[in-house]
C-alpha cells in the first residue's frame, strides 16, 4: 500500500503541466515516504527540456509587440493568457527511480532521518509550449492578413478549422483581411481565386461535412507560395492537412525564415487515420469511429440474420489501425480486428480461420472489422499483390484487402461449417466498406469542440509571432509542437505495452500474433489514443 501511494503522490505532482519542478523523495518517518515538488529552480538543475518553437522575431529586423485585444476587455484575469515559462509534459508515465539521483541524508525537526533525492535535470522530462493567448502579440490586427488552406485527403471538421480560424481571428483579435486558398497547395499560384472569407460566410460550415476551399494532393512549389505571400500581403499562414501537407508547411515556415519575412505559418494536422505523432489524437477521428460503428452494427444484423452469418467490414487505416481498434471496441459486436501493425496469418493453430470457425459455431455468427492498409505483407506472399503504384502525395496505393480476405474466408471456411451443419449451410457472407461515408461526414459534437481548440489556439500562436508548429493536445492540454519533431514520423498502435490493442486482443478473443521477445522500449512515446511514434 505505502509503494501504490508513493506512486500515486508522485503521479498527480508529474501531472502538473505548466509549471517547473525539482523532485525530492524525503522519508519523514523511517516507515514512510513521501514526495516534495520544490518551486524556483535554477537553470542549471531545470527539470523539463521544453522543444523550442521559431518565432519571427528571430529573423527579422525592428520587430515589434502590441497588447493582445483579448487583454484590452473588461474583467478578463491575467490567468487567462500563457506565461512565457508554462509547458505541457510529454510523458506523464514515468519511471520514478530512474529519474531521481540519491544527493543527500539529512534529520529533521523531529529527530527523523530521510533522504532527499534530486531529480537528474532532463531525463524523460521533455515538454512543449503550452498553447492559448499571449498578453502580447507580434502583428497589428489592423494591418494583418491571413490565408487558410486545406490540403490532402477529405476529413469530418475541415470546414469546423475553417471556420473557426476566421472567427478567432476576426471576433478576438479584430483581423478582418481574410482568403480562403482553394484546392490545396496549387491555388497559391492563382491569388484571382482566392475566396474572401468573413464570419457571415463562415457560420454554417460546421454543419457541413468536406472543405468549402476543397482540396488536392501534391502542386507544392515552396519559393512560387512564398513569393505569392509576399505579393498578396500575407502575414498569416493557416495550413491543414496531413503528413505530406506538414512537411510544405515546414518548407514555406524555413523559406520564410530565411528570406527573413515577418510570416507565421501556423498548422493544425488533418489526418482521419490518426496518425500524426506525440499528439492525443487528430481532429475527425472520433467522428469517424462512430461512422465506422454504424457501419459495424449493420454487418453484425446481417451476420445474425443468416445460418452462419459472417460482417466484414473494411475501415481506413493506411499504416495505422486506429480506426479499426477503436470502432472495434466501441462497437462491443467484434470477434477480429485486423490492422496493419500486426502481421495475421489464415491457417493453422492460432491463424484466423480457426478462430473464426469457433465463433460461428458458438454463436452462429462473426463480425471482422479490418483496416485498409492490413495483410499487405500477407497478400503479397500469397501472390494477390499488384503493381506498386503511387498517388500525387507519394503514397502508395494500396491492394485492396476487403474482396481478398471475404474470399479467402469463404473457400476455407465453406467447407468446414457445412460438414459441421446439420441443414448443409455455408458460410453467409456480407461485407461492407463505409470508408467515404466515414470521412465525408460533418462532424459530430466532439470533433466540433477539438476542432475550435485547435483552430482558435493557432491563431494564438500565430498572431504571437510563433511559426513553424501544429497545434495538437498533448495529455490533454493544447500545446505547440515543432513540425520537426512530428515530420516523417508516424503514430501507429502501441502493440509493445499496455493499452488499447491489449484491450481488443482480449475482448475480442483473437489470436495475439505477438512474439514472446521483451523489446527495451521503456522510452517509447506513448498517446492517449493507444499509439506510439515511430
Amino acid at each position: 500500500m505505502a509503494k501504490n501511494r508513493l506512486f500515486l503522490q508522485f503521479l498527480s505532482l508529474s501531472l502538473l503541466p505548466t509549471a517547473v519542478y525539482s523532485w525530492a523523495f524525503t522519508s519523514l518517518h523511517p516507515r514512510r515516504t513521501s514526495l516534495i515538488a520544490l518551486s524556483s529552480v535554477s537553470k542549471s538543475s531545470e527539470l523539463w527540456n521544453v522543444e523550442k518553437v521559431d518565432h519571427i522575431s528571430e529573423w527579422t529586423t525592428n520587430h515589434e509587440s502590441y497588447p493582445n485585444p483579448l487583454s484590452l476587455k473588461d474583467k478578463i484575469p491575467s490567468s487567462w493568457f500563457v506565461g512565457v515559462d508554462d509547458a505541457v509534459a510529454m510523458n506523464v508515465k514515468i519511471d520514478a527511480h530512474e529519474t531521481i539521483d540519491v544527493s543527500d541524508d539529512d534529520t529533521d525537526e523531529d529527530g527523523d532521518e530521510h533522504t532527499t533525492v534530486g531529480h537528474r535535470g532532463g531525463i524523460n522530462a521533455e515538454a512543449f509550449i503550452l498553447a492559448g493567448p499571449r498578453a502580447e502579440i507580434s502583428f497589428d490586427p489592423s494591418t494583418s492578413k491571413a490565408a487558410i488552406v486545406t490540403c490532402g485527403g477529405l476529413c469530418p471538421g475541415l470546414n469546423s478549422v475553417v471556420r473557426e480560424v476566421v472567427m478567432c481571428l476576426s471576433r478576438q483579435y479584430g483581423v478582418k483581411d481574410i482568403v480562403g486558398i482553394p484546392k490545396g497547395y496549387r491555388g497559391f499560384l492563382y491569388p484571382e481565386e482566392w475566396k474572401s472569407l468573413d464570419e457571415g460566410g463562415v457560420q454554417n460550415l460546421h454543419n457541413q461535412g468536406g472543405s468549402m476551399l476543397g482540396s488536392s494532393r501534391g502542386g507544392h512549389d515552396t519559393g512560387a507560395i512564398v513569393d505569392s505571400l509576399v505579393n498578396e500581403g500575407i502575414n498569416l499562414l493557416f495550413v491543414s492537412g496531413g503528413d505530406g501537407t506538414v512537411r510544405g508547411a515546414s518548407k514555406i515556415a524555413e523559406e520564410v525564415k530565411r528570406r527573413g519575412l515577418a510570416i507565421s505559418v501556423a498548422c493544425i494536422p488533418k489526418t482521419i487515420d490518426n496518425d500524426i505523432p506525440l499528439i492525443d489524437r487528430t481532429f475527425g477521428f472520433e467522428t469517424a469511429c462512430e461512422a465506422a460503428c454504424e457501419a459495424i452494427k449493420v454487418a453484425n444484423t446481417e451476420a445474425a440474420g443468416f445460418p452462419f452469418g459472417l460482417g466484414v467490414v473494411k475501415v481506413m487505416g493506411r499504416n495505422s489501425g486506429f480506426i479499426a481498434m477503436h470502432s472495434s471496441l466501441g462497437s462491443c459486436v467484434a470477434d477480429l480486428c485486423l490492422v496493419p501493425e500486426v502481421d495475421f496469418y489464415l491457417d493453422g493453430k492460432g491463424g484466423i480461420v480457426d478462430h473464426l470457425y469457433e465463433r460461428l459455431l458458438v454463436n452462429d455468427k462473426a463480425v471482422v472489422v479490418v483496416a485498409e492498409g492490413a495483410g499487405q505483407k500477407l497478400m503479397a506472399e500469397l501472390g494477390a499483390a499488384g503493381e506498386e503504384v503511387k498517388d500525387a502525395s507519394g503514397n502508395v496505393l494500396l491492394d485492396d484487402v476487403g474482396p481478398w480476405l471475404c474470399k479467402q474466408l469463404k473457400q476455407r471456411l465453406d467447407e468446414r461449417l457445412e460438414e459441421a451443419s446439420i441443414h448443409g449451410d455455408k458460410l453467409t457472407l456480407k461485407y461492407v466498406d463505409p470508408s467515404y461515408m466515414v470521412r465525408g461526414v460533418p462532424p459530430n459534437t466532439a470533433d466540433n469542440l477539438y476542432c475550435l481548440q485547435l483552430a482558435h489556439n493557432a491563431v494564438h500562436g500565430a498572431m504571437a509571432g510563433l511559426s513553424n508548429f501544429i497545434v495538437g493536445s498533448v495529455n490533454t492540454k493544447e500545446c505547440y509542437v515543432p513540425i520537426s519533431m512530428v515530420a516523417n514520423k508516424r503514430n501507429v498502435i502501441d502493440t509493445s505495452h499496455q493499452s488499447l490493442w491489449e484491450m481488443v486482443v482480449f475482448s475480442t478473443g483473437q489470436p495475439s500474433f505477438q512474439t514472446n521477445d521483451d523489446k527495451d522500449d521503456k522510452d517509447a512515446i506513448t498517446t492517449a489514443s493507444g499509439g506510439t511514434t515511430i
